[in-house]
């Protein structure tokens, strides 16, 4: 059924209403290669800034101070710029918001899930075991203690924070098998994509409110284990945990909004119409 579009026709659509009647989405485009090459450089980037210090101070080659903040400071970099260079359009690319805000949460799923599992989850383990009672002498703890140095729940088996990473480490189990999904079975599946999305929704949920009461927690309590000064307060407590709070917040609306076209598409194709 065709809708009358004419000015001043009280039958038409606004404007806005009929480019995003008419708009395709393609969520199983490849990435322009200008945005696979960043994603892989940050990837190495990253790994490196992660290990070489950790080696580092393992080998005792440095002190694991200053060597915690400059890690803190530079391990920013390769998380801040796939989250930016995922809205980035190569040139004569044209994708949709939706297809860039469907890249962007692609990118964001394993550099989420990877810290959960791999941080968060030995956090937790070790915790469990008796050894994150780390000092900036345990060099073996490096990994978990220059954080906890700022934050020092992490070295005090807090309850409160096992309980908020247990939810984490749910939420970041949940979120890398939907990523293998969407990058796979998922990929030119579009009932099972919405299964996807939604669990990933879920998951988005339960971070996002993780991150929230990690800081109201802690600001109801006065910042009293907060330490470090400025850089503990700054750059690790909130700088390092601001893209755990921005991109559940930009992915969840999205998310809706590609299952409800992916509904809208499927309820077209039962019946012969054409998906727009």
């Amino acid at each position: 059924m065709s809708v009358s579009t004419v000015p001043g026709d009280e039958r038409g659509l606004s404007e806005n209403q009929v480019m995003t009647s008419t708009e395709r989405h393609d969520f199983s485009r490849p990435w322009a290669p200008f945005r696979k090459k960043t994603y892989i450089g940050v990837s190495v980037l990253a790994a490196l800034i992660c290990f070489v210090p950790f080696i580092g101070v393992i080998a005792q080659w440095w002190a694991p101070e200053p060597s915690g903040t400059i890690a803190a400071g530079l391990v920013c970099i390769p998380i801040i710029i796939p989250m930016v260079v995922a809205w980035i359009d190569a040139p004569g690319e044209n994708r949709t918001t939706l297809e860039r805000a469907y890249e962007f949460m692609i990118v964001w799923f394993p550099i989420t899930a990877l810290s959960q599992v791999l941080w968060e989850l030995t956090w937790l383990v070790g915790d469990l075991l008796g050894y994150m009672n780390l000092t900036a002498d345990d060099h073996w703890g490096w990994f978990w203690w220059f954080y906890g140095a700022a934050d020092t729940r992490y070295l005090i088996s807090d309850g409160g924070l096992f309980g908020m990473e247990s939810m984490a480490v749910f939420g970041g189990t949940i979120l890398i098998y939907q990523w293998f999904l969407l990058l796979g079975k998922a990929r030119h599946d579009d009932a099972m994509r919405i299964r996807c999305l939604w669990r990933s929704f879920f998951s988005f949920a339960v971070m996002l409110t993780v991150i929230c009461i990690y800081y109201i927690a802690e600001l109801r309590d006065g910042l009293v284990h907060i330490e470090q000064g400025f850089w503990g307060l700054w750059l690790k407590f909130i700088f390092m945990n601001i893209p755990w709070l921005v991109a559940p917040i930009v992915c969840m609306p999205f998310i809706i909004k590609q299952v409800a076209y992916l509904y809208r598409a499927g309820a077209s194709a039962a019946t012969g119409g054409d998906h727009k």
